[in-house]
């Protein structure tokens, strides 16, 4: 299965993450938060969340780049309230045997919840 996710920082009344499958039997998550989070706390929180669904095999695109290289290429983890997330992150991806795939933004089907 394709899974994309997309994460929207504090924009003054939210912040935010959506999952979208392309299993079109399961329907997108949206999930909106009061509370001031960075787009990059939100883009992990998108990522554990699609990981929660994910199986052996599936793909899981994102448009960040930073989450990517953190995640998958060793990129240094400087804001240190991220790097539990990027740790877990990475278990999880090891663990469930998925790969994680950058994309352009307007390729992310995921990215239409934060428009």
């Amino acid at each position: 299965m394709r899974i994309f996710f997309d994460g929207s920082g504090w924009n003054g009344r939210s912040s935010g993450y959506a999952v979208v499958f392309s299993d079109s039997h399961k329907a997108p998550i949206v999930v909106r938060l009061r509370e001031e989070k960075t787009n990059n706390e939100m883009e992990y929180a998108g990522l554990l969340e699609a990981l929660t669904h994910a199986e052996a095999g599936d793909e899981l695109f994102t448009d960040s780049q930073l989450l990517v290289g953190q995640v998958l290429g060793g990129w240094k983890v400087n804001a240190a309230h991220l790097k539990p997330l990027v740790e877990k992150a990475k278990a999880l991806v090891l663990a469930k045997r998925v790969t994680l795939v950058w994309v352009p933004r307007e390729q992310n089907a995921a990215g239409k919840f934060f428009e």
